[in-house]
């Protein structure tokens, strides 16, 4: 969530179909009638440690940095297994998870 010149120890990746957390970061898929909040974020702890790709357009899901930045990662642009592209609009919360 922070720009870095190295190719590893990055909070999010993609790797084969698949968006990855980096060593130490966590992530959480959102249920639908979940909220996008930095509370929500900050206190869901069904940690998973990938995403399929595609996403559907309004997927959601919070990543949290082993550095204590929260963020939501949402799916505004590209729905389905032949878009070529998402486009994903990110939330980040300079908080102390």
């Amino acid at each position: 969530m922070r720009p870095v010149s190295r190719d590893y120890d990055k909070e999010l990746y993609w790797y084969d179909g698949a968006l990855y957390v980096g060593e130490g970061a966590q992530m959480v898929v959102l249920h639908r009638q979940e909220s996008g909040t930095y509370q929500t974020c900050s206190t869901v702890t069904r940690f998973e440690d990938y995403v399929n790709i595609p996403l559907g357009k309004g997927d959601r899901f919070c990543l949290i940095s082993p550095t204590g930045l929260v963020a939501l990662v949402e799916n505004v642009g590209g729905d389905g297994p032949y878009d070529a592209y998402v486009t994903l609009k990110l939330t980040i919360w300079n908080g102390s998870y």
